[in-house]
């Protein structure tokens, strides 16, 4: 794999003094509710955690912080440079680190029925093939990881990111973004989680 994935559960995160440096427990301060908290709190502990596979830094020395766009990035005393991505859900929160390329993007949804204008809203009419949950929410966790790889927010239309027959496929400005980025081969991963989520990695493969 071109990545590397850490899941923890959020009722089971070390104290915030253990994690965070002092910018970030300033942030993590200031929001008033206490899930956004622990959701905030469960992904940079993942990601930190992930992180020390690969420097001897300690957490509260790596920090991360996030684009106007909200693309996280990780900073460590040597100033090394590994593309990383954040994800929560329910119970959960996950990171990635990308091994190759500049992009990485991770997303976890829990499997659940959104309805019927959810689906139109999301995903254009070649991709659906099923209706069921399961379909349904790994197809948008796939779509959620790659629009996170692209780095550009909540700014694309999201069914111009689309999955037909499992190929990924990009059109209008997703498709330019890409282009400007130089084209990079996207590689997409699709798992299941215990409890019922799914989660999507998209990171950058070799060009065959």
């Amino acid at each position: 794999m071109a990545y590397r994935i850490k899941v923890v559960e959020l009722d089971s995160l070390p104290a915030a003094q253990e994690i965070l440096t002092a910018r970030e427990l300033k942030t993590y301060e200031e929001f008033k509710v206490e899930k956004r908290r622990k959701e905030w709190l469960g992904g940079r502990f993942a990601l930190k955690q992930l992180a020390m596979n690969f420097f001897t830094f300690d957490m509260q020395h790596m920090e991360v912080r996030n684009s106007p766009a909200g693309k996280p990035t990780l900073m460590v005393p040597d100033g090394t440079h590994l593309p990383v991505s954040i994800t929560h859900s329910g119970d959960y929160a996950a990171a990635a680190i990308g091994l190759t390329g500049d992009n990485i993007g991770i997303d976890m949804e829990l499997i659940e029925n959104r309805g019927k204008e959810w689906a139109q809203m999301c995903f254009h009419k070649d991709e659906i093939s099923s209706g069921a949950a399961f379909f349904l929410t790994e197809l948008w966790t796939k779509k959620e990881a790659v629009l996170k790889f692209l780095g550009t927010g909540l700014s694309l239309d999201m069914k111009d990111i689309r999955f037909i027959g499992g190929r990924l496929m990009l059109y209008g400005k997703a498709f330019d973004v890409w282009a400007q980025m130089g084209s990079p081969n996207i590689q997409v991963d699709a798992s299941d989680l215990d409890g019922g989520y799914k989660l999507a990695v998209a990171a950058e493969a070799p060009q065959i």
